[in-house]
């Protein structure tokens, strides 16, 4: 977590200067940001402190851009008018914590879920003596806050128009359906109900619609009463002529998986033979879609046990029989399935492969 404190007085260069510490010490990368008149006189020999000199305005936006928390240091007006042109989505706001001067308290402002704001608060509090505030619903009465559950099992968010209604039934104790494609080896989330239909449900999938035979769900999501979590296990595996544009990869990978029913929220990384690791086209591609691109020379591809579409030309040229299927299969892991074979358009090879979704909630304790 990268964390950036800001505050404005005398008082409370003491205050930031002592959470960076903290901070610090517990191993989170933090600055604080002080005053220049007071970091000349207190705080110029700190490590992590700076002289904040530009505009709150533009040191907000900055850290919007880099920052997984901001921590400011005095009035909450302050902080919610720094804020208030930046706010754009709960699922993707930083954390926003407020301190008084006093450290009497420590105020979860924005992101109290997904963005970690009430984590912080508390940690906040524990460092300065202070009492957190929280006013998120869930946490306030205590129940499951289902946007937390998800993010701690890495899984993404399908329709967030439906977070607030399947909140609304935790908050109500009204039965939430829960439903999974995966054996999930931990218990569904308190307030749920495994396989049995309610006014709102949670479906754990990579897909985009149910399939034929799920009749209670595609009732369900035929009725928007369906929010989907959605683990990040595809892996898309690419050949391609040199060359290629990224529009022409991306609209055939695309089209594969929209023809699968496979949610493109689903995919984890692009896959590839290192030979192709700078293609401008592939590396475009992963930057759009926010994932990483990852290559395996032609030795690593050759052993990959899983049958594949072999081609003596591509052998030939590449030293392994398949691209793209080989590269899906490398990139998906141990157990991993090839779910879309080889599809190919205009000097485009694209395959698709599922790993084991193993995100467990115990298993990430271990850890």
């Amino acid at each position: 977590m990268k964390l950036a404190v800001i505050c404005f007085t005398r008082t409370g260069v003491n205050w930031c200067g002592h959470l960076v510490k903290r901070f610090r010490e517990s191993g989170t990368e933090c600055e604080g940001y002080v005053p220049p008149r007071f970091f000349e006189e207190t705080a110029e020999k700190q490590p992590g402190l700076n002289p904040q000199k530009e505009l709150l305005k533009e040191w907000t936006r900055r850290q919007f851009e880099k920052a997984d928390g901001l921590i400011f240091i005095g009035a909450a007006g302050i902080a919610v008018r720094a804020i208030a042109p930046f706010v754009h989505d709960k699922l993707t706001d930083p954390a926003v914590v407020v301190m008084d001067e006093a450290g009497r308290y420590a105020v979860s402002l924005l992101s109290g879920h997904v963005g970690g704001a009430n984590g912080l608060a508390r940690m906040v509090a524990e460092f300065c003596g202070a009492e957190p505030v929280i006013t998120t619903a869930t946490d306030v009465n205590k129940k499951t806050a289902i946007d937390v559950w998800a993010s701690k099992r890495e899984l993404v968010i399908g329709e967030r128009e439906q977070i607030k209604q399947v909140a609304a039934a935790f908050l109500e104790d009204r039965p939430v359906g829960f439903f999974s494609d995966f054996d999930l080896q931990e218990e569904a989330p308190e307030g749920c109900v495994r396989k049995v239909a309610g006014e709102s449900n949670i479906w754990l999938t990579i897909r985009t619609t149910p399939e034929p035979q799920d009749a209670i769900l595609r009732e369900l999501a035929g009725q928007g009463k369906v929010l989907r979590l959605i683990p990040r296990i595809l892996t898309v595996g690419i050949g391609c002529r040199r060359g290629i544009a990224k529009e022409q990869i991306g609209q055939l990978a695309e089209q594969i998986l929209a023809q699968a029913g496979l949610e493109r929220m689903a995919v984890a990384r692009l896959a590839s033979i290192d030979r192709k690791k700078e293609e401008k086209g592939i590396c475009e591609l992963a930057r759009a879609w926010q994932v990483p691109f990852v290559t395996f020379p032609a030795e690593e591809l050759e052993k990959v046990q899983e049958p594949v579409e072999e081609s003596a030309f591509v052998r030939q040229v590449t030293g392994t029989g398949n691209v793209c299927e080989r590269a899906a299969l490398a990139g998906a892991g141990p157990g991993g399935k090839l779910l879309v074979g080889k599809q190919a358009q205009n000097g485009v090879t694209v395959a698709v492969a599922a790993g084991i979704w193993r995100k467990t909630y115990t298993e990430q304790r271990k850890k």
